[in-house]
């Protein structure tokens, strides 16, 4: 597994400059927090609060809630991305600490605890092993401090096909299977005609797997909020679809508590 996720630290280091230059840059240096207003209502107040963001990219997420009052670390993989993320937050005049570390390997290299931990848009199928990060975010979290996330729901995995063709209106795809997906490229959600010349894997998760392995680790699930819209951070392409109501669920949040 390590192989593999050193394999898509090499794509998103190739993915960073392009996001920096794609993503809602300018908003964000001028003042405006980079989050939805679903995220940040169902998050709450942060002010005062440490929050750690994992799998946090170009960082842009982590220093909309500093910009909103927490005290923030972000946590992600790919050196490229945080050397952006590490930019930002000195352009901005924020405090943010930023660590490299693969998810496989965070419970072993960052031992704080924290109020918060955030993950949000395109994380579940980054993840080897969801129960590693379960445990992860509970060796993070203080005791009733919380967890959350927002993520494209794993129902709308089954309408695509083995070639990647995607069906709004038919099942074409095994809900439960566990086979890895392998990609010759690393592809680009803000730039389709992008491809990264690195081999990718993702994973597919229910969301039985999902609640189970955080249940397992300790924590009281608060809510499991299914979507029929996209609801995506307000920065990439995805902002013209967010609004858009399908008959399948398209994402969800889940909130839980560290006991």
């Amino acid at each position: 597994m390590n192989e593999m996720t050193q394999a898509n630290r090499r794509g998103w280091d190739g993915l960073a400059a392009t996001h920096y230059r794609n993503y809602h840059i300018d908003r964000l240096l001028a003042g405006e927090p980079l989050l939805n207003d679903l995220i940040r209502g169902e998050v709450g107040d942060v002010r005062g609060k440490s929050l750690v963001h994992l799998l946090c990219h170009i960082g842009t997420d982590t220093l909309s809630w500093a910009l909103l009052g927490a005290q923030v670390t972000g946590i992600d993989i790919s050196p490229e991305s945080l050397k952006y993320a590490r930019a930002l937050a000195e352009r901005l005049g924020l405090r943010a600490e930023f660590i490299e570390a693969d998810i496989l390997a965070v419970m072993d290299q960052v031992h704080s605890k924290h109020d918060i931990v955030f993950s949000s848009t395109g994380v579940l199928c980054w993840l080897p092993d969801i129960r590693r990060y379960a445990q992860t975010v509970r060796h993070l979290l203080r005791d009733g401090g919380f967890f959350y996330l927002l993520d494209g729901h794993p129902f709308r995995n089954v309408l695509y096909d083995a070639a990647d063709s995607f069906s709004p209106h038919t099942i074409q795809g095994d809900y439960f299977r566990k086979d890895v997906s392998q990609y010759a490229n690393m592809g680009d959600y803000t730039d389709p005609t992008l491809k990264i010349p690195s081999k990718s894997y993702e994973w597919h998760w229910t969301l039985g797997e999902v609640v189970t392995a955080f249940c397992e680790a300790g924590l009281r699930i608060d809510f499991l909020h299914e979507f029929p819209q996209y609801h995506y951070s307000g920065y990439t392409p995805y902002d013209v679809e967010d609004n858009r109501v399908e008959l399948y669920p398209c994402t969800f949040s889940l909130k839980a508590t560290a006991r």
